[in-house]
């Protein structure tokens, strides 16, 4: 069966704290660094998932808002059709209303006994605009722990863009402490920045463009608009190896087009992302 780890009460101060500490692009690198670690033993798989779920941020581009993400499936339990794909700068043809609640699937596996890795996907009814757009997207970002004797750390962050992977060492990626109240480099949440067209995974702000053609390059314009916790709203839905979930996305992958990085797929393979 999944698991889904409910919402906490945790403080909503993530902007108010990034004005605050007059965070702006680049400005990460004076900030102090945590990675409080686990202790191996103790913690559960779903305890890691929990200590490193990340922020979503979705932008908003061209007087246009972004396509919102949702559950795949319906209420009856069927894949949901996909939005329409519009034509630039439309991004959110069909897509659920903005700000609803929406699940982040996740995944945790020890890879070998010296790491563990948690994925974290989101669906999206559609991808890009036309000609080249299609309905259905499913995005990810994989969070990497390392063993250091009992103390187990996160270690290195990989981003999906079109079917690939952007890294980054934990100690540079932007990322939010324990309490949520501040902002660094290698702290405890990653903030995750989702490409406004094509939904690419970024860790920055930087050199983000607002044109039809960077939506499909490493500039695809992000920023942190509408930020959302991936563990509160619809919160952590776990897809565990063999579970009824991970069966169901894999009964079902062809219902969604050419959008194969469903959460099961994603899970089958985590371990040899690069």
């Amino acid at each position: 069966m999944s698991q889904r780890i409910p919402s906490r009460s945790i403080r909503r101060t993530a902007t108010v704290a990034a004005m605050a500490l007059g965070l702006t692009v680049g400005s990460f690198s004076g900030i102090s660094a945590a990675n409080e670690p686990l202790k191996e033993g103790p913690a559960t798989l779903q305890d890691f998932a929990r200590a490193s779920a990340p922020e979503w941020n979705f932008a908003r581009a061209n007087s246009n808002d972004p396509c919102w993400p949702e559950d795949p499936f319906d209420g009856d339990g069927n894949p949901k059709p996909g939005g329409d794909v519009k034509n630039w700068p439309d991004s959110d043809g069909g897509c659920a209303p903005h700000g609803e609640d929406f699940p982040t699937f996740y995944t945790v596996r020890k890879c070998d006994p010296d790491e563990i890795r948690v994925s974290y996907s989101i669906y999206q009814a559609t991808s890009g605009f036309e000609p080249s757009g299609h309905p259905h997207d499913f995005e990810h970002v994989d969070v990497v722990w390392n063993r250091n004797g009992d103390d187990w750390t996160r270690s290195k962050l990989l981003m999906s863009k079109h079917g690939e992977h952007r890294s980054a060492d934990w100690d540079d990626a932007e990322s939010w402490n324990g309490d949520r109240g501040s902002a660094g480099l290698g702290r405890e949440y990653p903030r995750i920045f989702v490409g406004f067209g094509s939904h690419a995974m970024f860790n920055d702000q930087k050199e983000g463009l607002k044109d039809v053609l960077s939506a499909y390059t490493d500039l695809e314009y992000r920023q942190a608009d509408y930020p959302s916790w991936s563990d509160e709203g619809g919160g952590l839905v776990e897809v565990a190896p063999d579970s009824d979930l991970h069966r169901k996305f894999k009964d079902n992958a062809g219902a969604f087009g050419s959008a194969d990085g469903n959460p099961a797929a994603v899970s089958d393979k985590m371990c040899e992302h690069a």
